[in-house]
């Protein structure tokens, strides 16, 4: 940014008072960063204040969220290419940084109906204040994105596998309620129990590590696509939403004698896996979690993304794709979703479309909102 000073406020030699950061006009920190040094930060006049990533304040109550509140700005702007990841009321954290008041929740209890309308007036009135580009738009060069859904069907030892821990499930919710339970731990054990169901559809050795691998329908489906991959040159980012199924994976790439590389949340070295993959063409797969390296990640390396499990939000693994598919990539991205049939993970895409259909109606109606004038428009008004 010619004629422009720029300060990185991050790490220990960053400014200790504010007088420092006077001295520049534009300060780049983190949101870890903002929340340690917020007593300092929040007594400074700024002109404006820019979130990006702004799903990491989608919970108001969260020390992101409260820090950037108690800014001090004249404008303030958030990027996101998430602005609802399960459901309107992420809206109401986001604006309630950008314009407090503007958004409300809905007070009481509402029939379904009135609930509805509610839900169709916060989003009118949040449209007028967001802004949407595509990457059609951005970035018109950049390749197709293909999406694909392999369903793969149990066998006969994971389908039992799988309907004993279904019936184990059922019980034990049974069992809770009937035991005079409150709600909030049926709950819980709802949760827990469905987290089980999952990992029974991704690899039953999550839950049993006696389950032989020769039964897992997903890796048997994941070797299928790895034999083409390889054969057709192309390169593999994996996601799971369990770390254990990515270490199980490591263990299968590791016995069939292909290189990889690996990503968690205990990966200190995060920015210099991406750049050994994406300059080493040798290594055809990178194992990766889906919390931890769904998002900020560049991996144009890969033409391939496999989402090893579905995860409830459509959203997520969207930007995960996008560590592909992004300005930088030259070949066709193909996105394969694996989908154990006639399980848990098929409901688990129904609820993906529920919640994509949210984003897509707030998006009409931003949309809609920002539309420009035309001719026409103008001489109606002079009638």
């Amino acid at each position: 940014m010619p004629g422009l000073k720029l300060a990185k406020h991050h790490g220990t030699k960053r400014a200790k008072e504010p007088v420092v950061l006077e001295e520049v006009d534009i300060v780049i920190t983190s949101y870890g960063t903002l929340r340690q040094d917020v007593e300092m930060l929040s007594t400074m006049d700024w002109s404006v204040v820019i979130g990006d990533e702004a799903q990491h304040i989608k919970n108001r109550r969260s020390q992101n969220a409260k820090s950037l509140t108690r800014l001090h700005c004249k404008g303030r702007f958030l990027l996101t290419g998430t602005p609802v990841e399960n459901s309107l009321d992420d809206l109401l954290s986001l604006f309630s940084f950008l314009m407090p008041g503007y958004l409300t929740k809905a007070a009481g209890k509402l029939s379904q109906e009135d609930r509805a309308w509610h839900s169709q007036r916060q989003s009118q009135r949040a449209a007028a204040y967001i802004l949407r580009r595509t990457k059609k738009e951005v970035a018109p060069e950049l390749p197709d994105k293909i999406e694909k859904t392999f369903f793969c069907e149990l066998g006969a030892k994971q389908t039992r596998f799988y309907q004993d821990t279904l019936e184990k499930t059922r019980r034990e919710i049974f069992n809770m309620e009937m035991a005079g339970a409150n709600a909030g731990r049926v709950q819980f054990a709802a949760f827990t129990e469905l987290l089980r169901l999952r990992q029974a559809c991704v690899d039953p050795r999550i839950i049993d590590d006696q389950y032989p691998a020769a039964d897992s329908a997903k890796l048997a489906a994941f070797d299928e696509v790895l034999d083409e991959c390889i054969d057709a040159g192309s390169r593999i980012l994996v996601f799971s939403s369990f770390v254990t199924a990515l270490k199980l994976l490591a263990q299968h790439l590791t016995a069939k004698g292909h290189t990889f590389c690996y990503l968690d949340g205990k990966t200190n070295n995060r920015l210099a896996m991406c750049d050994t993959f994406n300059e080493d063409e040798s290594i055809p797969v990178f194992l990766i979690s889906l919390k931890a390296g769904g998002t900020g990640l560049n991996l144009t390396g890969a033409d391939t993304v496999v989402h090893y499990d579905p995860w409830w939000n459509p959203a997520a693994e969207a930007q995960a794709t996008d560590r592909a598919h992004r300005i930088g990539q030259k070949k066709v991205v193909t996105s394969i979703k694996l989908i154990a049939a006639n399980t848990v993970e098929e409901k688990v895409l129904e609820l993906q479309a529920k919640k994509a259909e949210i984003l897509k109606e707030l998006f009409n109606e931003s949309e809609a909102a920002n539309a420009k004038v035309s001719l026409d428009d103008i001489k109606s008004l002079l009638d």
